[in-house]
């Protein structure tokens, strides 16, 4: 997979949150409801395999679908200005029973204009 392949998608999901910060994970699954033949192409290039955790579990540690929404978000960045990273701490955070990785923090993504 090329970054540019999800660039148009990325951006419009940025742009519908409506300035509101997104966890990759989130932009993925949103890529993956708004377009399933591209989402398949991302699960398919980054699989879950069995020796690894589940999508967005120990993420910055696993290089995942998400992983690869954080990637190209850090290089659409550069590009287009509005995009703006930002970082939560992931301390004791669970979402659907999915533990991040990096204890420094967790990116997370908006469309500010």
């Amino acid at each position: 997979m090329q970054f540019n392949q999800i660039e148009t998608v990325t951006i419009q999901i940025l742009q519908d949150a409506e300035g509101s910060f997104l966890f990759p994970y989130q932009i993925f699954n949103r890529i993956k409801n708004s377009s399933p033949s591209l989402g398949k192409q991302i699960e398919d290039a980054y699989p879950t395999e069995s020796n690894k955790p589940i999508m967005g579990e120990g993420a910055g540690i696993y290089y995942s679908a998400a992983s690869f929404v954080a990637q190209a978000l850090n290089n659409f960045k550069n590009i287009h200005p509005e995009i703006k990273k930002e970082w939560v701490d992931s301390n004791d955070i669970k979402v659907e029973g999915i533990i991040p990785g990096n204890k420094e923090g967790t990116s997370i993504w908006a469309w500010k204009v």
